[in-house]
């Protein structure tokens, strides 16, 4: 099977120049038997060659009934790839066509004002360029949209690059590719690797600007930090880790390289080689770097030393030149100290990290307003404000989610009338299918349980009731309800409950027990407000004196100190835990600032157990039932 084909071109008259849709403008088109033949693959990328000249172009098989030693092109790509009809061309097949991240649309008309930078009428018109390059599918960099029309306004636009190239192809995708609009003059004019304000996260992007300032710039001799080149933006699901990723490609500061699954150790490394070798700038992203170096991933000690290889490659380069190499590393994890293993932690490597929080109460009135929820303007500032009340552990992600799903509640409401606003009846429809992401796998609200429905104890649980600044450890006998406490003050709180049993989370792999209770913690202050709840606390929290727990044990108990320590910065999270056996806890968790109050739930005394008979019997029906008889019988059953 050959790995190359040479043909002479023609125009197909499928596609024009002024084609709406520009539906073939990246394509080539090749006979069927010679596409066989030489080993291309329908969508697949293939080099065109003429001159020395190199273009992308994406493979299709073409009409049979043109002879098998032509191959048919658009006029479009004619023209961008300067190509003269029955001119003979080398065709090189390739690979996967890339996925769209970054699209640079520069506007070209000469008889209008530019576009604005921003508001309305820049939104409408971007969104109506959106709609043609999904039309066209494949993107050609070079595609001209010519004397396009948009509310009797009359513009032209070019296609600049695609993930910061000028000359490969990629494939459009209507939710994750960024389409950016510029007036800038020149062709492949380089941007200032810096990043404007994003919702919830200015903080963070000024920490990243920070970070993207050390760049052109003579280091000092003993700035051994700054010789890395690579940062991790953590955080959880929907938070904007590959916003952030999009916005430092759309930079145009450097040609953008994405790494994915599909790259082999082999080709991690080439990528870090080219760019050290390039004369102009790179960006290197890693968008989820855990499909890489995840403990799942049979190939990850390659993938990792293939990482950490050319970050030192990087950073011995900065240090010789005492200014880093004009290469950035961004890569995205959900959370830093889990998922990135020591060695890449390291200075050089990727020693810096940034985490982006689940938004706030202001942080998601943020968010929502740069959605701009098509709401009446009369109502506008109370929606936002009751959404933004009813979204604890909403991340931007999940808003825009809860948002999008709210739209099509409304076309089928008002399906006639388009521009109908978003009401609060179509939010109120759909506020039952959207959870938040960070959740989905956690039972959040507990069993409907009421301080009614704890009989006999209602003059022992009125301290109880208020959820405290700290925590409370439930002691007693077994089957005294202690559980039933704690469902019930999730209940009467309304708070997020998260119920686990302290055995389930002892792990005999090292480190397992400590990124548990991490996660717990962390998870519950996404979900603020929430109450954490570990039953048979003493079975992971023994004490450390007698050696409870082996070493994972004493490890646990550690690690529960530290997050509970922490507990003023975690917001409205607070800690529940039951035990039988008060005595086997380790002493440090009793201390001011843990558990501060200690409650003994008794075995039920003569009333209680009246209480509890009582209910039983009408909740299974039964008849004739001697209560006084039954409740004095035994004075020691819980």
């Amino acid at each position: 099977m050959k790995d190359e084909y040479k043909t002479r071109i023609q125009p197909t008259d499928v596609v024009g120049q002024k084609n709406p849709t520009h539906k073939n403008a990246a394509k080539i088109f090749i006979h069927p038997s010679t596409f066989a033949q030489a080993g291309f693959t329908t969508g697949n990328s293939c080099r065109v060659e003429v001159n020395g000249v190199q273009r992308e172009a994406v493979a299709w098989p073409g009409d049979s009934k043109v002879a098998n030693n032509i191959a048919s092109i658009s006029r479009v790509f004619q023209n961008v790839a300067n190509l003269e009809l029955g001119q003979l061309i080398r065709v090189v097949p390739g690979g996967l066509v890339p996925s769209a991240q970054i699209v640079v649309i520069r506007e070209t008309t000469s008889d209008n004002p530019p576009l604005p930078d921003s508001g309305g009428e820049h939104e409408r018109w971007k969104h109506h360029l959106e709609y043609k390059l999904e039309l066209a599918d494949y993107l050609l960099p070079g595609t001209p949209f010519e004397e396009v029309f948009l509310r009797g306004s009359q513009r032209s636009f070019v296609l600049e690059s695609v993930n910061g190239s000028a000359k490969g192809v990629a494939k459009y995708d209507p939710i994750t590719t960024v389409v950016e609009i510029t007036n800038d003059e020149a062709t492949g004019v380089v941007g200032k690797l810096q990043l404007e304000p994003l919702p919830n996260m200015a903080r963070q992007i000024e920490q990243l600007n920070d970070f993207f300032d050390e760049y052109d710039i003579e280091l000092e001799n003993n700035a051994i930090p700054p010789f890395t080149c690579g940062i991790i933006i953590d955080g959880s699901h929907g938070t904007g880790k590959t916003m952030v990723l999009d916005h430092i490609a759309a930079t145009r500061w450097g040609r953008v390289v994405q790494i994915t699954d599909d790259d082999k150790p082999s080709v991690i490394q080439a990528i870090f080689e080219t760019a050290l070798e390039q004369r102009g700038a790179t960006i290197i992203l890693i968008d989820d770097i855990t499909m890489l170096i995840g403990k799942n991933n049979a190939n990850r000690p390659g993938y990792i030393k293939a990482l950490k290889n050319g970050l030192d490659a990087l950073a011995k380069k900065a240090q010789t030149d005492n200014r880093r190499p004009n290469v950035l590393v961004a890569a995205t994890c959900l959370d830093y100290l889990d998922d990135i293993p020591y060695d890449l932690q390291r200075p050089g490597r990727f020693w810096q990290h940034i985490s982006l929080p689940t938004p706030d109460v202001p942080g998601r009135a943020e968010i929502l307003r740069s959605m701009k929820p098509p709401f009446s303007p009369q109502d506008l500032d109370k929606c936002i404000t009751d959404l933004v009340d009813r979204t604890h552990a909403f991340t931007g992600g999940d808003l825009r989610n809860l948002l999008a799903k709210a739209m099509q509640a409304r076309r089928k409401r008002v399906a006639s009338q388009l521009d109908a606003p978003l009401e609060w009846q179509d939010i109120a429809k759909i506020f039952k299918e959207v959870r938040p992401s960070a959740m989905r796998d956690i039972n959040l609200k507990p069993p409907t349980i009421h301080w009614s429905d704890i009989g006999g104890y209602e003059d022992g649980l009125q301290e109880n009731r208020w959820v405290p600044t700290k925590g409370v450890l439930l002691y007693g006998p077994p089957g005294c309800s202690k559980t039933m406490t704690a469902q019930a003050m999730a209940t009467e709180t309304g708070f997020n409950f998260f119920a686990v049993k302290g055995g389930e989370l002892l792990n005999m792999y090292v480190g397992e027990t400590e990124r548990s209770i991490r996660n717990i913690f962390k998870r519950a202050a996404e979900a603020s407000p929430s109450i954490i709840f570990f039953d048979e606390i003493d079975s992971l929290a023994g004490t450390r004196s007698n050696g409870s727990g082996g070493s994972g044990g004493v490890q646990a108990v550690t690690t529960l100190l530290t997050e509970m320590a922490g507990f003023e910065e975690r917001g409205n999270v607070f800690v529940l835990a039951a035990t039988n056996r008060p005595d086997a806890l380790d002493p440090a968790l009793l201390r001011p600032g843990r558990f501060d109050e200690l409650i003994y739930v008794p075995l039920p005394d003569l009333k209680a157990r009246e209480a509890i008979i009582s209910r039983m019997a009408k909740k299974l029906m039964f008849k004739d039932i001697d209560i006084e008889d039954i409740k004095g019988e035994d004075q020691k059953y819980s």
